[in-house]
C-alpha cells in the first residue's frame, strides 16, 4: 500500500507540474500541505525563519510518511534549521499520521468488520488531524523543556 501511494502521489505531483511555478518552485502536493502547517510550526516553537522549512517537513510527512520526511530532514542544511528547530521536529514527526498509515488502517479495520467500513472511513481525516496534533504537541513540549 505504501508503494503504491507513493506512486500515486508522484503521478498527482507530476499533475501539478504542469501548471506554472510559484515562486520559482513547481507545485506539489506536500508544499500545498506545508502552507498549512506554516503558523502550526510557528506555535510550536519554531523560529520564523526556520518555519518554512520545518513546514516543508510536515507537508512530506502527512503526504508521505515520516520515513521520508526523516531523511529529508537529514538532508537539511545546517544554517536553515538550528539545533533546537530539529529537536522540536524529530518529536513533531513521530507518528503515523499520514495517508498511507490511513489507508493501511482503513484496509486492516475494514476487513475486520466490513459491516462498519463507512464509519471507518469517514474517522479517517479525523485521525490523522488528531495524530498530527499530538505528534505537534509532543514536539511543543520538548521545545518548552528544552
Amino acid at each position: 500500500m505504501l508503494v503504491v501511494l507513493v506512486a500515486l502521489v508522484s503521478l498527482v505531483n507530476a499533475c501539478l507540474g504542469l501548471l506554472p511555478d510559484l515562486a520559482g518552485e513547481p507545485i506539489t502536493l506536500q508544499r500545498l500541505f506545508s502552507y498549512a502547517f506554516r503558523p502550526v510550526m510557528w506555535l510550536i516553537g519554531i523560529p520564523g525563519g526556520e518555519v518554512a522549512t520545518a513546514a516543508q517537513l510536515m507537508g512530506t510527512k502527512i503526504v508521505l510518511n515520516e520515513f521520508i520526511a526523516y531523511v529529508d530532514l537529514a538532508k537539511v542544511p545546517a544554517g536553515e534549521l538550528g539545533d533546537h528547530s530539529r529537536l522540536i521536529m524529530m518529536y513533531a514527526m513521530c507518528g503515523f499520521a499520514n495517508f498511507g498509515s490511513l489507508g493501511i488502517l482503513i484496509g486492516g479495520m475494514g476487513a475486520m468488520v466490513p459491516e462498519r467500513r463507512a464509519e471507518i472511513v469517514s474517522l479517517g481525516l479525523r485521525s490523522i488531524l488528531s495524530g498530527t496534533m499530538a505528534g505537534c504537541m509532543s514536539g511543543a513540549v520538548v521545545g518548552m523543556l528544552t
